[in-house]
């Protein structure tokens, strides 16, 4: 299986987006990351990207279908989560009846050690 380089990715994430894009219309595709090494400090310093190859026989094809992915608008529509909100977590807007009583429970012992003491 020879292959050709079709496209140079800078983003790893596009590559894989762009290989699963190429898998789905049946054409093989080989990602090579010039960035990460299993040796440390040694990279290609020509290169800083992912590479994608595929086949010789479908670099036509290939380069076409990467042509009209990165050419593609994103689709708009509504997001997929709402908004966070805001504004603070419902039952923390004061300092509540717990911090309350936390400081009241305080203030008691420490009068009661003040009164203890002698």
């Amino acid at each position: 299986m020879e292959t050709r380089s079709v496209y140079e990715a800078d983003d790893e994430v596009q590559a894989l987006a762009l290989q699963e894009a190429l898998e789905r219309e049946g054409i093989a595709a080989v990602l090579i990351n010039h960035r990460d090494t299993a040796y440390p400090g040694i990279t290609d310093r020509l290169r800083h990207g992912t590479e994608i190859r595929v086949e010789v026989d479908q670099v036509e094809r290939a380069s076409q279908l990467i042509r009209e992915f990165i050419a593609a608008e994103p689709v708009e529509g509504p997001p997929i989560a709402p908004p966070p909100d805001p504004g603070p977590a419902p039952g923390l807007r004061g300092p509540g009846w717990l911090i309350t009583t936390l400081l009241f429970l305080g203030l008691l012992a420490t009068t009661a050690y003040f009164l203890s003491v002698k």
